[in-house]
């Protein structure tokens, strides 16, 4: 998949009000989808009605979901983010150097987030070069 540069994306989102929308489709998730639907009736003909008559109020209702997983997601972060920030302070400023760089354009309100994933990825870098470093001494096994 080819990388758009700034210039196509802006391009393409002007583009993308004249064109219809295409979703991917999953059978599997489909085929759940409808039994769920099948089991609460009263469900869909409510949403449906909401689309169809308030499509404000439904925009809100998808979004209201959305801020609800990011709330549950960020309790996580909250409780990670002290030992985040201790291990950040720990590096060397070449480390902290390369998680700012990862952060610089990060909108506020996900910063916390994106701190505490750029840590658990510097993180995982550093068991990979512990796992991967040759200890002194030890000779290298030939099979």
């Amino acid at each position: 998949m080819a990388i758009k540069t700034k210039t196509e994306e802006t391009n393409s989102a002007a583009g993308d009000s004249e064109k219809p929308l295409q979703f991917r489709n999953n059978p599997e998730v489909q085929k759940r989808l409808d039994d769920y639907k099948a089991a609460n009736e009263n469900d869909v003909s409510y949403y449906t009605r909401v689309v169809k008559e308030a499509p404000d109020r439904a925009r809100d209702m998808l979004l209201y979901k959305d801020m609800q997983r990011h709330e549950g997601e960020m309790r996580l972060v909250e409780k990670q983010l002290p030992q985040a920030k201790a291990f950040y302070d720990a590096q060397t400023p070449e480390v902290q150097a390369r998680i700012d760089g990862q952060l610089k354009d990060v909108q506020p309100y996900y910063k916390d987030k994106a701190f505490v994933g750029e840590v658990l990825r510097e993180m995982n870098r550093k068991n990979r070069q512990i796992l991967t470093s040759p200890k002194p001494g030890m000779a290298m096994a030939t099979g």
